[in-house]
């Protein structure tokens, strides 16, 4: 049988690759310098991007943890434990406080002179009074009187805190306008007083207001409303010494604290009590001397009405007290703290201490 011839051993050889013309160059070498530049181009971009907008995530971020902090102050749990803590370090100055008092008496001293003649009717219990003697926990400024501004008190007529008795615990506040004694248990003023004149209304009179209220931080916080307590209360932020009095600039701001306010029916407030106020600073500029003013809140009844947190008390009545210096007289409204209210004729100062209990002004009584 023939045999088939023998293949070939010798294979085929592989096609070389075609080389690279000199335009396909050029295209790759394109190619790879655009996609360079467009990543060179993307980095650049995006940092000039995270440069600009750092301030702006900065500022988000303080945002959120500012709202987150306020937030987590307004929780009941929150609220409630600052509240205990506060009630534990007054109960602490209560004790250190009575402790004093109990080694003065062992040495001979007495109490406090003023605290059983304090001028003002018995004060009403207080569903806010935690501690029955917490007055003498008040604040340091009780002790520093009125020496800061005692131009705004008649020099025949100091006022003191001692004059009121420890169970409203006092505190003295000075401001560049009017002098307040405060009270530490009711969370309003006892009386602010203020010396006005022709001059002083008439610098007043091109001030603006700011209507920017505020807590007094010069009172320890067991003291001191809030602005919290007045939200949602229907009570306005009544002013004692009002806004329209103030001369200056410092004291404009000073009078939005709220150690100078009481809680006021709001149209008692924009209303009658607002053409008392015209009414006293018209008077005050006719005048030839200084006029003072004290002016202030009552509360009578067993237990008083309160709002907030604080129990801030609401006031039963409105006083105000004007004493013509150059004429030696003083005239005084005492004026429910209701919408109905009518403004009458002024009762005199006889009239007043009798119906208030409060001697401001003993050297005419």
């Amino acid at each position: 049988m023939a045999c088939p011839p023998p293949r070939s051993a010798k294979r085929p050889a592989k096609k070389k690759k075609a080389s690279k013309s000199a335009p396909g160059l050029l295209r790759s070498f394109l190619r790879g310098l655009v996609g360079k530049g467009a990543i060179a181009t993307y980095s650049a971009v995006a940092a000039l991007a995270s440069a600009a907008y750092v301030p702006q995530l900065d500022q988000a971020r303080q945002w959120a943890i500012s709202s987150s902090s306020q937030w987590l102050q307004r929780q009941a749990p929150v609220q409630t434990a600052q509240h205990w803590l506060e009630r534990i370090q007054d109960s602490a100055a209560d004790w250190q406080g009575r402790f004093i008092e109990i080694a003065r008496q062992s040495r001979g001293g007495g109490a406090d002179a003023g605290a059983a003649h304090s001028g003002l009717p018995p004060v009403p219990a207080s569903p806010a009074t935690a501690q029955p003697n917490a007055s003498r926990a008040s604040s340091d400024k009780a002790n520093q009187g009125f020496a800061e501004c005692a131009e705004q008190l008649p020099a025949s007529a100091p006022l003191s805190a001692a004059s009121v008795g420890r169970n409203w615990m006092p505190v003295t506040l000075c401001s560049t306008g009017f002098a307040v004694l405060y009270s530490g248990l009711s969370k309003t003023p006892i009386v602010t007083v203020e010396r006005l004149s022709r001059q002083r209304l008439q610098s007043a009179a091109g001030l603006q207001r700011t209507d920017r209220f505020y807590a007094d931080a010069r009172l320890r916080a067991a003291y001191k409303a809030e602005l919290a307590d007045y939200q949602a209360s229907g009570y306005d932020r009544g002013h004692m010494a009002p806004a329209a009095d103030q001369s200056t600039a410092n004291g404009m701001a000073q009078s939005f604290a709220l150690s100078n306010m009481v809680p006021q029916d709001p149209t008692h407030n924009r209303q009658v009590w607002s053409k008392l106020e015209a009414d006293v600073r018209k008077y005050a500029k006719r005048a030839r001397g200084n006029v003072f003013v004290y002016t202030g809140p009552l509360f009578e009844g067993q237990t008083p009405t309160t709002i907030g947190r604080n129990q801030v008390w609401v006031p039963s009545h409105l006083y105000k007290l004007v004493f013509d210096e150059q004429q030696q007289r003083a005239w005084a409204w005492v004026l429910p703290n209701r919408a109905d209210v009518q403004l009458g004729a002024p009762m005199s100062y006889a009239q007043f201490v009798q119906r208030t209990g409060r001697n401001f002004l003993p050297h005419l009584h």
